[in-house]
């Protein structure tokens, strides 16, 4: 595993943050997200901010804060990367300089002491990054916060690929180093997260949880991710289109993880069983055959036994 090359650099010795954050008509909301960032108790950062082709009015916004400080940062995303969120992160981290960098969204709020706390982690600890928690400010009940119950000994590929692991992207803190040749798959309209931390995880595991909320998360009913959860067909689909993507791309980095293939392709298959209108990639009955060998003969049998009954499990469970 490659060795983690601690910082000095930074004004006396202290770390620069990246602070990279995405934005697509936000001006409604990026001004609070900017304000946060500035109200840092840790000053050594820079703030990154790639905007993804808004026709608001975002431009103006984020210009009244350039002029406000020099360590914001403003860019539009060139047409060399794909239009998207993951487009603009990948830019994004290109025009950075940090040591440490820290993804962001443009509609979340910082804790002030967000930055100094992780930096602090990261120097004591000697550790690739350290990961904190998010609490929502404005959601309804029924969205959980994300209150992570899960310590450093637990988080390696295996765990958070196929158990219980996972956390959100503002929450994760990285040294530069660790993801140098890593970057967010611009193929992926959801998802990228576990596609992008399962990557950096194939290298780079040594973490410290920090059990604070460090990051106030804004729900917005216009997401993308609330939109796939409202629409079950839509939900299916995209859970394809991702896990497949993923499967094809990190899968064969992983050292070809068998339990890790199983969970992807697992996803493909409960999809493809439940919608109709799924469009199969060539290699999709291939790869099921190539991973099950004769236990493949049970996921036709659930297509089958679901197109006639609308039932599957039994045959399903058998894939496990």
């Amino acid at each position: 595993m490659p060795k983690t090359v601690f910082p000095s650099s930074g004004a006396k010795g202290i770390p620069l943050v990246s602070i990279i954050i995405p934005t697509y008509n936000r001006a409604h909301l990026i001004g609070e997200t900017l304000d946060s960032v500035f109200a840092q108790t840790y000053t050594n950062w820079e703030c990154i901010i790639v905007d993804d082709g808004s026709t608001d009015h975002t431009d103006e916004v984020v210009g009244k804060y350039l002029e406000r400080d020099r360590r914001f940062k403003y860019y539009h995303r060139p047409d060399e990367h794909l239009p998207g969120g993951n487009g603009a992160r990948n830019f994004g981290f290109k025009m950075s300089r940090g040591d440490y960098i820290q993804w962001f969204d443009s509609d979340d709020l910082m804790m002030p002491e967000k930055l100094a706390v992780k930096v602090k982690a990261m120097l004591e600890n000697s550790v690739d990054f350290v990961v904190s928690r998010t609490k929502y400010f404005n959601a309804p009940k029924s969205e959980k916060d994300y209150l992570y119950n899960f310590d450093e000994t637990q988080v390696n590929f295996e765990s958070f690929t196929t158990t219980f692991i996972s956390w959100y992207t503002p929450d994760f803190f990285v040294c530069r180093n660790a993801v140098l040749n890593t970057y967010f798959n611009e193929d992926l309209q959801s998802g990228q997260e576990f596609n992008f931390i399962a990557k950096v995880l194939i290298n780079y595991d040594k973490c410290k949880i920090i059990k604070q909320n460090l990051t106030l998360r804004r729900y917005t009913s216009d997401s993308i991710g609330v939109s796939r959860r409202q629409s079950k067909t839509e939900f299916q689909r995209t859970t394809f289109e991702n896990s497949w993507i993923t499967f094809n791309e990190v899968y064969p980095l992983s050292g070809f993880n068998k339990s890790f293939g199983q969970k992807l392709l697992l996803k493909c298959m409960k999809a493809y069983v439940e919608i109709r209108d799924i469009q199969k990639p060539n290699r999709f009955f291939m790869e099921i055959v190539k991973f099950y060998n004769f236990k493949a003969i049970y996921f036709f049998l659930s297509l089958i036994s679901f197109r006639l009954f609308s039932k599957y499990v039994y045959f399903f469970k058998k894939l496990r």
